[in-house]
């Protein structure tokens, strides 16, 4: 049987999602367990629990079909691909709008809806100073891994672009093509690489949460899913912090990579 509306919107409070909040959510629909009204019901509970004065916010990627080869996105059409809970985000529910960018634009409805989704467009890179990633330490905003794993938080790219670790952006430029309906934006535009000569490195972005206090962060349960909320204002400062320490603090060392390799690596970051 599915949980109830009424039990969603209290798990949501005992983890620490307030009226007002600013709220970006990664998510796992099935994660839940099921829920009363299925994902229109989600949204609508939700922003009960947010309030007129709050503001939701999905990331609704496209990366896995823009790119260099099909290069053109459209704010109204291009689909979501990052599953099923963003893209109902984006086509069902009533006055949401959208950030205008390639590869990571984003989604919002309420208070701060237009606020935290204009002039994305501006940037030119993935998780850039106009997203609404960077936006949201700002305006004291929360993160929301409901039921997802904690290494999908896309703000920690932004993180990446603030200090720039030796792997994160690839030399060539993409030229993109930005459609609002008759408006066209052409830009070139870096990507992420996560290759260092030839090998690919994986994203370990669970690690930030052993650099936040416990007011920071919060874990706990969500009908049926785990979840973690974060400060965001938190992540961006302390995950910039370690990474000027230490460069490949949230990637992971690939197998195959030997120790001598890795101290070539090092030393030309060093340089």
């Amino acid at each position: 049987m599915a949980h109830s509306l009424a039990q969603f919107q209290n798990d949501l409070r005992a983890l620490g999602v307030q009226q007002g909040d600013t709220l970006l959510m990664h998510s796992s629909f099935k994660s839940l367990g099921g829920i009363e009204g299925g994902a229109q019901g989600l949204f609508c509970a939700l922003m009960e629990v947010l309030g007129q004065d709050g503001t939701l916010i999905l990331p609704a990627l496209s990366y896995a079909t823009v790119n260099a080869e099909q290069p053109i996105f459209d704010r109204a059409n291009t689909p979501s691909c990052i599953g099923f809970l963003p893209e109902f985000f984006r086509t069902q529910v009533p006055g949401v709008v959208r950030s205008l960018h390639a590869t990571h634009s984003c989604c919002a409805l309420g208070k701060r809806a237009y606020e935290m989704t204009c002039d994305h467009e501006l940037d030119d890179t993935p998780v850039g100073p106009h997203s609404p990633f960077a936006k949201l330490p700002h305006v004291n905003g929360k993160i929301l891994i409901l039921g997802s794993h904690p290494d999908h938080n896309t703000s920690l790219h932004g993180v990446e672009e603030t200090a720039v670790p030796p792997y994160l952006f690839r030399e060539e430029r993409v030229h993109y093509v930005l459609r609002d309906g008759e408006k066209e934006i052409h830009q070139q535009a870096l990507r992420h690489n996560f290759y260092v000569d030839g090998v690919h490195w994986d994203q370990r972005y669970a690690r930030i949460i052993d650099l936040l206090s416990e007011k920071e962060v919060k874990k706990g349960k969500v009908l049926s899913a785990d979840c973690v909320l974060m400060d965001a204002k938190a992540v961006w400062e302390k995950g910039h912090a370690k990474l000027m320490e230490d460069p490949w603090y949230f990637v992971e060392k690939p197998q195959g990579v030997h120790t001598n390799e890795m101290l070539v690596i090092l030393n030309q970051f060093d340089k």
